[in-house]
């Protein structure tokens, strides 16, 4: 996915896919460095300046496949140049962007795969929480917390947007012995099945706090696949959409709905906003193709 450019420091800022086999992690041992991590590179010379891993050792196919946003608050009583991550694990983070060094995370959906964080910043991971010939539930599911739809910072109201899944979950089972590459074959070391816990899978907007990290509020979507990306704008309306082709503007301040309307296909692209003569527009993107369309002859 397309990453981020720092002109203060010069850096650009990119999110990394997940090791493989996705599931099983027995034939790639450690914390397979680099995998479902943030690097940042000097846009010069291509070298890399720091780096910090989401989800050592993934096991989950939580790829850092989301959108590094770039924001200059007040963090604990001082100026800090951020960076701002809603990851597929479930946790939102906050970074120095200067120097990579973690400075806080907190989960923005259900999550039970880790307890907290080490003094470096390294998810400690709960007991129990990995792929097994059984099954283990785990939250958020392999879908993640979120994906690729695009959050949105505000410096208005100083919150941090995120489409999000609720109470998504899979049950994560392995084979007897990882599986060896070929190409052309999956190599992913089974699949997970989706988790059958009784909860209702939903989507929602939440709104996080980067200064105190807290959860300000959340805006249930209609359909459980919040795909469309969030925009928000100076004058504090937060526009997005879910797969059922519900589009909705919130205020961005309590995320209480303004007004929504159906545009039939799926909301799959993040939203733009533009003036014409005055007059501001927004302008979701909808539909779905898996192939471009064919020339007409």
């Amino acid at each position: 996915m397309t990453g981020s450019y720092d002109p203060a420091t010069n850096l650009t800022i990119w999110g990394t896919g997940n090791a493989g086999p996705d599931y099983n992690g027995d034939n790639r041992l450690g914390d397979n460095l680099y995998s479902s991590s943030v690097i940042a590179l000097d846009a010069d010379t291509g070298k890399l300046k720091w780096y910090y891993q989401f989800s050592p050792h993934d096991e989950f196919d939580w790829d850092a496949t989301q959108v590094p946003v770039l924001a200059d608050i007040d963090f604990r009583g001082a100026p800090r140049k951020v960076m701002l991550w809603a990851n597929r694990n479930g946790v939102f983070y906050v970074l120095d962007r200067t120097t990579g060094q973690f400075l806080a995370g907190k989960s923005f959906t259900k999550t039970n795969w880790y307890t907290g964080f080490d003094k470096k910043g390294r998810p400690m991971r709960a007991p129990g929480i990995l792929p097994t010939k059984d099954g283990t539930l785990v939250y958020p599911g392999n879908q993640g917390g979120t994906n690729w739809y695009n959050p949105s910072f505000s410096p208005e109201t100083g919150l941090f947007y995120i489409p999000t899944w609720e109470n998504s979950s899979s049950i994560y089972r392995k084979g007897e012995a990882p599986p060896e590459f070929e190409e052309g074959k999956s190599f992913v070391g089974l699949s997970p099945a989706r988790g059958q816990t009784g909860e209702e899978v939903s989507g929602a907007i939440v709104a996080m706090d980067p200064k105190t990290m807290e959860r300000k509020w959340s805006f249930r979507l209609s359909a459980p696949n919040p795909e469309g990306g969030v925009l928000t704008t100076a004058s504090n309306m937060l526009f997005a959409g879910g797969r059922d082709g519900q589009f909705v503007a919130l205020d961005a301040r309590d995320g209480k709905m303004l007004w929504e309307t159906n545009l039939g296909p799926s909301v799959s692209a993040g939203p733009m906003t533009y003036m014409v003569d005055g007059k501001q527009y927004s302008r979701p993107g909808a539909g779905h193709s898996r192939r471009p369309p064919r020339p007409r002859r």
